[in-house]
């Protein structure tokens, strides 16, 4: 049996899936110990034929499952997490890639602690072949750590200590199919649902202070495409993982980190407007807005906002500001500039 379950998305990823596999197959625990889960999301590329290269090498260790439809890379990863046949669960996406020890240092510690997650650092990285870091020190040492207390949770919860990714981890597969952490569906942003839920129900993890993940940039993206008709989905995800949290009886265990985090996408999202559209739409703003003041009072009052970032707190602030169409427009010019965009 396979130690590890790799699910990949892949959307038109002929240009990157090579050294994404590439890297994995190269993996020193060797490729034995894995099972590699690629689904092609409906690719109009040569996706799909780089994929069946790879399963005439490695037929034993990779599944290839092919989607007629588009339904990025939430419905994706779920598809995988449906297939995957081993005890560990890892993603990947496509068009980034591994260092050679990445499953060799994240495995080693759940074995050691047993504990449910094993996650790392990562990188930005800009090159176009397969490149390993060449220096890799570390500022603090390794750390396992628990939420055995309500505290300890919440802690957890308000301060994001695994991260806002599922990528660079190791997730024990039982704790994502026992709480039903899973993916927002023909939605982009899927991320920002799935994090908060790793939080509320690990029990304990262990992290390594190293970059062992290479996060490519320089291709398209979701968060940088501009005037994306799907930036909107922001605010749809937004509604399903409130709505989520309370049939779960979450927001009475856990109101002011939760609260947090949506204050946290509200403002996230604003900054997606202002910077991601030529002409950021006011009626989006007026969404967010309306959603956010019946919803949360005030923003002020919460704890893990204290001290937060002036640029922050300004867009907060923006979001409980009954300003018009005018002044929108007004404070989107000078938040350009404050980002250096005119």
């Amino acid at each position: 049996m396979k130690k590890i379950s790799v699910i990949i998305p892949c959307y038109n990823a002929a240009s990157y899936i090579d050294r994404c596999i590439g890297s994995i197959a190269a993996q020193k625990t060797g490729i034995e110990n894995l099972e590699i889960i690629c689904i092609d999301d409906a690719s109009t590329d040569d996706t799909w034929r780089h994929l069946q290269a790879w399963e005439g090498r490695f037929p034993m260790h990779i599944v290839l499952i092919r989607q007629q439809t588009n339904r990025r890379q939430g419905a994706a990863r779920n598809l995988g997490l449906q297939y995957a046949s081993a005890d560990w669960i890892t993603f990947v996406d496509a068009d980034d890639w591994l260092e050679s020890d990445y499953f060799e240092r994240l495995y080693a510690p759940v074995l050691k602690y047993d504990c449910d997650v094993s996650f790392c650092e990562w990188k930005t990285d800009t090159s176009t072949s397969l490149t390993y870091f060449t220096q890799r020190e570390k500022e603090r040492e390794d750390h396992y750590f628990t939420a055995d207390t309500e505290e300890k949770r919440k802690k957890w919860i308000g301060h994001r200590i695994l991260g806002d990714s599922p990528c660079g981890k190791i997730i024990r597969k039982s704790l994502l199919m026992d709480f039903r952490i899973f993916f927002p569906e023909d939605l982009a942003y899927e991320d920002m649902y799935w994090a908060p839920l790793l939080h509320v129900y690990a029990k304990s993890a262990y992290k390594i202070k190293e970059s062992l993940y290479h996060y490519f940039v320089g291709g398209s993206s979701t968060v940088r495409s501009r005037n994306a008709d799907y930036h909107v989905d922001w605010l749809t995800v937004q509604l399903i993982k409130w709505n989520d949290y309370c049939e779960r009886g979450l927001m009475e265990k856990y109101p002011r980190e939760l609260e947090q985090d949506v204050l946290n996408d509200a403002a996230c999202f604003l900054k997606t407007l202002v910077l991601r559209y030529d002409d950021p739409p006011f009626s989006l703003f007026l969404l967010e807005r309306e959603w956010i003041v019946q919803h949360i009072s005030s923003w002020r009052e919460n704890p893990y906002l204290m001290n937060c970032a002036d640029i922050f707190s300004v867009l907060l602030d923006a979001l409980y500001s009954p300003m018009n169409k005018e002044e929108f427009q007004l404070f989107v010019k000078e938040a350009r500039k404050y980002w250096g965009q005119s």
